[in-house]
């Protein structure tokens, strides 16, 4: 009867499948992490723990900091220039809701000027129709 795998070696082998990009439960291009690792070898994110399998924690951590994609600068470009657009579109809207706004008190002004001559009698049919 073959021996069951320990759960270091299934952790290992499914580190070396990430490696190899070649998962069997995740999918292809999967970045390789520790609780990628956990995932592929079909166990929680937490099962890879420091203090039970330092050595292959050591190796994954590594090997994850290695071959990361820097990634850092070219998202801190485009967050710049989104902000620029946002920005842009941001001014033209409060000056959209500015006029809106202009509009709004003038017509209440001329609201209230008629309303007091109303008030005081001294128109008998506003100008509008």
């Amino acid at each position: 009867m073959p021996r069951p795998k320990s759960v270091e070696s299934e952790m290992r082998a499914a580190f070396e499948r990430l490696k190899r990009d070649e998962p069997n439960t995740l999918p292809k291009g999967t970045p390789v992490s520790l609780s990628n690792v956990a995932k592929e070898a079909g166990m929680q994110p937490v099962s890879l723990r420091k203090d039970r399998y330092p050595e292959l924690h050591i190796e994954i951590s590594a090997y994850a900091e290695i071959n990361s994609k820097p990634s850092g600068k070219v998202k801190a470009k485009k967050s710049r220039e989104s902000d620029a657009k946002r920005i842009n579109r941001l001014k033209a809207q409060n000056e959209k809701l500015l006029n809106i706004v202009n509009s709004l008190t003038r017509l209440n002004e001329e609201l209230e000027r008629e309303n007091d001559l109303l008030r005081e009698r001294k128109v008998t049919r506003l100008g509008r129709e």
